[in-house]
């Protein structure tokens, strides 16, 4: 039933500089790792960045994860439930977790079925600012026999649900429900900078903006990690991370440009890894309101901009081209769903049927009003602030004026509740990448009619009773044959009507000290997955 096993044949590259082993700039046993974006909170329920996720992976459990194939692996789980093993039922509506047994937050409390029942009732709480409750809302009850059970009830049938529910890093992974219970919300609470997980890692200090430092858990249940110690840093250039590791003040820079990547492959003494990846670097339009509520001009837009000098010139030729939200590693991918041509004659026309005329400056206005739109993505990531000059230059050809204003990630990426830039629309054109949280097709979260904020992630605003209808003949099936159409489908709708446009699925680059061990880099979720097994 799950969207995995197809994934299995994807492949890395991986570029060995400099010495493999002794480098004399290594502080063995203390990993320090560099970041461009802020982390917003330290809860993962609260927390709508990838970044924050691969933080959690180290201080949380999940029931499940994934690994560097793309697979789901248990967790805290012994089992990831299948129709297979029993923990499906045959209706397709209960899933049976039994947890392992041992299992502890790290100030010694045992993990039991109630702080997943618990994580699940918090998620569900509207007075929590959660990004979004997909598919926890799917749920009908739990029920938690004793303590290494966990019985879920859905409300129907739902084929990826396992995949998502309470997976390690994101918004399920498990709270400790004797240091949170009581609260009639989560959003200020102390614990949200200084968790108590049941991860590899425990949080000595977290500095905003600055650094979080994290040390080995010697409660964990796979035992101590290898690394006594994270100092996970917080250096909002991508110009200034690249200084950092040439200067050798950090180990691990991870999710690179690709504008940077042959500069990195000069450097000694770092092990350069290039994985394809299930990340999506995309434009939003906001279709929910003027100009971008109008079909004509979103599909007028796609055909003014030269997506492939954009992957090529900006992106490098690192990544794959795209168009649509499933990508060419996934089974439901719509290999007929292909990206336009760059043809202005085709954007003009849109525009012209669409009510746009040129004024004397060759700049386009309807009923007095200039088309000027603002465009925004994270600041300090130079790929996308190259890729947002030349988008700019393409429109100002066809007579559209874009403002470029750009926020840190922790304001552009925030939940409704914390007046997220996105979630509130203060936008027209979005520049960011959609990470998948869990290698599956289901893409209801992103563009499904009910996931418009507050009540979810589709910050296009575009609301289509098809997609939806197509989303829920998805889950319903349990085999790949049944749900595979209804994927076609949608990727075609969004072909026809542009709420969105992939550029690139985007490869990930890392560069490591390459006396760092066990480092696996994964095509989907996080890098993060398996940091209680590294080692320098």
């Amino acid at each position: 039933m799950l969207a995995v096993a197809g994934l299995n044949g994807c492949t890395k590259i991986s570029s060995q500089t400099g010495v493999t082993s002794g480098n004399s700039w290594t502080v063995h046993g203390i990993l320090r790792v560099g970041s461009y974006e802020d982390l917003d909170s330290l809860n993962p329920i609260l927390s709508n960045e990838a970044f924050v996720s691969d933080v959690c992976q180290m201080i949380y459990s999940g029931l499940i994860d994934y690994d560097d194939h793309a697979d789901p692996i248990p967790d805290a789980a012994l089992a990831v439930p299948s129709l297979a093993n029993g923990g499906i039922s045959k209706d397709g509506k209960t899933i049976v977790y039994r947890l392992r047994r041992g299992i502890t937050f790290s100030d010694g409390v045992p993990l039991t079925s109630a702080d997943v029942k618990f994580t699940w009732q918090q998620i569900m709480n509207p007075a929590n600012n959660l990004p979004y409750r997909y598919p926890y809302d799917q749920v009908r009850s739990i029920d938690t026999p004793d303590p290494q059970t966990v019985v879920v009830h859905l409300r129907a049938p739902f084929a990826p649900f396992v995949s998502y529910f309470m997976r390690d890093g994101n918004v399920g992974a498990i709270l400790p429900e004797h240091l949170l219970a009581g609260n009639a919300d989560l959003n200020r609470v102390a614990f949200n900078t200084h968790p108590v997980g049941s991860g590899p890692f425990i949080v000595k200090q977290w500095v905003p903006g600055s650094l979080l430092e994290l040390a080995a858990n010697p409660r964990y249940w796979r035992g101590a990690p290898k690394l006594r110690r994270i100092e996970y840093r917080i250096i909002p250039s991508q110009n200034t991370l690249l200084t950092a590791l040439r200067s050798h003040e950090l180990d691990f820079y991870y999710s690179a440009p690709e504008v940077q990547y042959a500069t990195l492959k000069r450097l000694g003494g770092f092990r350069i890894t290039v994985t394809p990846n299930m990340t999506f670097e995309h434009v939003t339009f906001n279709a929910g309101r003027p100009p971008f509520d109008d079909v004509r001009v979103r599909r007028a837009l796609a055909f003014a901009i030269d997506w492939k000098k954009l992957a090529d010139d900006v992106y490098l030729g690192l990544d794959v081209p795209g168009m649509a939200d499933e990508s060419p590693m996934s089974w439901a991918f719509n290999k007929d769903v292909r990206p336009y041509p760059y043809d202005v004659a085709a954007a003009n026309a849109l525009l012209a049927a669409a009510g746009w005329r040129r004024d004397q400056s060759g700049m386009l206005r309807k009923n007095g009003q200039p088309f000027e739109i603002t465009m925004v993505t994270v600041s300090g990531v130079t790929t996308r602030e190259n890729a947002e000059v030349l988008i700019q230059r393409y429109l100002h050809d066809i007579g559209i004026n874009v403002l470029i204003r750009n926020y840190p990630a922790s304001l552009l990426f925030a939940t409704y509740g914390a007046g997220g830039v996105l979630q509130h629309g203060k936008f027209d054109l979005a520049l960011f990448g959609w990470q998948y949280t869990v290698p599956d097709p289901d893409d209801t979260q992103t563009i499904g009619p009910d996931q418009v904020p507050p009540a979810g992630q589709n910050v296009t605003f575009y609301a289509d009773p098809d997609i939806g209808n197509w989303q829920n003949g998805g889950r319903l099936h349990y085999d790949r044959a049944g749900r595979r159409p209804y994927y076609l489908k949608i990727q075609q709708r969004i072909h026809d009507a542009v709420p969105e446009y992939t550029i690139v699925w985007r490869s990930t680059i890392d560069a490591v000290n390459s006396d760092l061990q066990n480092f696996r880099p994964a095509p989907a979720v996080s890098d993060f997955w398996n940091s209680y097994d590294w080692s320098i």
